[in-house]
């Protein structure tokens, strides 16, 4: 039997995931990895947590299946940045996506750059979250460190170089970096030059599926994987599960709702907004596929807060106090930005929001509102991409919040189309799994690949009765997003 093993780099948990040529789940290990926030606002993760981590949960996955691996490779979260000097030791912590500290310095570079501009060129809204915004505070904050930097990396390039004794990164990861031209497929000299960088700063760029390197003695010490497999390089998450999920053909997207939420679709081209907002991404897939979508910043969280707060941290109650409230809440509104937001307001100073609470609500209504809150914010994306792509007719959705099944038949209800739940929640792990299969030759290609090891096992179809109420409900949610967006948060110019 073949086994391929994903490394899957999140915001909170790392995890290994061992996937037969079928696609089937054989194992999987996990591990959380603390996410460190010493001021407000910011994320910070220790490098050598992360590796150790992946170490451990590797060798968990390699035991588990005899170390009948053959080929290691890797998924990792998006819009990390960390510095290193020429030892290649960290100068810095890993600045995660959730980081926002460079609020100011994000405003900047969109003031004396033009951020529609820098969007137009590497297919990314500048924001707080941007390796770019968080480049610039580290220079202005901690210039002893900024000055001694050899190479600037995410966190799957530091896991990568201290396994392979390389410097390189994915064009995944690279497109979403706001430091890449998409058109010219390199670092942008201009934006490079203007944080006071030189290009060979940056990792080599390569495809998702490129084999990097094999496992050597040493790594298979500490592993147990067998010496010589090939290394396959992976990519971002958020990318690598439209492949998990199959997404590959217009008038298909994905649903992730993790940690963070996003609505994505693929496309054979670069889509760029029109809107000087710049409401969406578009970042590399493989080859000449781009990911066209964008991202919420609290979609599992925000039922994890919820959970935490009113519930007592009962997972399991959650569902059933939902499930007690009618479609709508009645009338309860949740607006999910405990974090600001991301897309498609682009506006950290967003606040979370119940509207319309009175003396008739409960925990029901509660737990429902926020349930709904996700996915209407997430119906908020699928509005505005499809302004620009093909109408969305299928939704495949993954993550940890895909095991709720009233979540899943309120995304089929709100965004009007059915929805479909694969066989592992582990899609980011998949499609990396999926790329080095097809790499290695065990597949025709892409598509022959996705159409053996996606498999769609439930499907949640629209209610007619509740699409109608929903259809009202989203009409509020926009005029209530929009009239707070106005009126009292505070959104930067783009």
């Amino acid at each position: 039997m073949t086994y391929i093993l994903s490394v899957d780099v999140g915001t909170t948990n790392v995890k290994a995931v061992v996937f037969d040529l079928e696609g089937r789940q054989v194992f999987k290990s996990s591990l959380r990895c603390p996410v460190y926030t010493p001021v407000e606002g910011w994320a910070e993760q220790d490098p050598d947590e992360v590796l150790n981590r992946s170490l451990k949960v590797v060798r968990d996955c390699v035991k588990a299946v005899d170390g009948r691996v053959e080929a290691l490779t890797f998924s990792a979260q998006l819009y990390s940045v960390m510095l290193v000097d020429r030892s290649g030791s960290p100068l810095t912590r890993i600045l995660n996506w959730m980081d926002g500290r460079s609020v100011q310095e994000a405003s900047e570079v969109s003031e004396e750059m033009d951020g529609y501009r820098l969007y137009r060129k590497t297919g990314c809204h500048i924001s707080p979250m941007m390796p770019v915004a968080k480049l610039l505070w580290l220079k202005r904050h901690r210039p002893e460190r900024f000055g001694k930097v050899f190479k600037v990396l995410a966190m799957k390039d530091y896991l990568l170089h201290r396994l392979l004794g390389l410097y390189v990164t994915d064009r995944i990861i690279a497109s979403a970096s706001s430091l890449f031209d998409i058109h010219e497929n390199r670092w942008d000299p201009e934006i490079a030059e203007f944080l006071g960088l030189s290009l060979d700063v940056f990792p080599t760029v390569v495809e998702p599926d490129k084999v990097v390197g094999e496992v050597d003695g040493s790594l298979s010490e500490k592993t147990g994987l067998p010496k010589g497999i090939p290394v396959v390089c992976g990519g971002g998450d958020g990318m690598l599960q439209n492949i998990g999920f199959g997404i590959l053909e217009p008038g298909l997207a994905a649903s992730n709702i993790g940690t963070s939420g996003a609505v994505r679709v693929t496309s054979n081209r670069i889509i760029l907004d029109k809107s000087r907002r710049a409401r969406f991404f578009c970042h590399a897939l493989i080859g000449d596929l781009w990911c066209i979508g964008g991202a919420i910043n609290s979609a599992g969280l925000s039922l994890e807060w919820f959970v935490d707060r009113f519930l007592d941290g009962d997972f399991g109650r959650f569902e059933a106090e939902a499930s007690k409230a009618e479609p709508g809440s009645r009338g309860l509104i949740f607006l999910p930005y405990l974090l600001g937001e991301r897309a498609p307001l682009w506006c950290p100073e967003a606040k979370a929001v119940f509207y319309g609470l009175t003396l008739n609500h409960g925990i029901p209504e509660l737990s429902r509102a926020v349930l709904e809150g996700v996915i209407l914010a997430l119906n908020h994306i699928k509005k505005v991409l499809e302004a620009h792509v093909p109408p969305v007719k299928e939704v495949r959705t993954g993550g940890g919040g895909a095991r709720i099944a009233l979540l899943n038949q309120v995304q089929a209800d709100v965004f009007q189309v059915p929805v479909y739940l694969t066989a592992t929640e582990e899609g980011s792990a998949l499609g990396a799994a999926i790329l080095a299969a097809e790499a290695l030759g065990y597949y025709k290609g892409l598509k022959d690949a996705c159409k053996t090891m996606v498999k769609p096992v439930k499907v949640f179809r629209p209610n007619p009765e509740n699409v109608r109420k929903y259809r009202r409900v989203f009409e509020r949610y926009l005029r209530l997003s929009d009239a707070l967006l106005r009126l009292f948060f505070r959104p930067r110019p783009p």
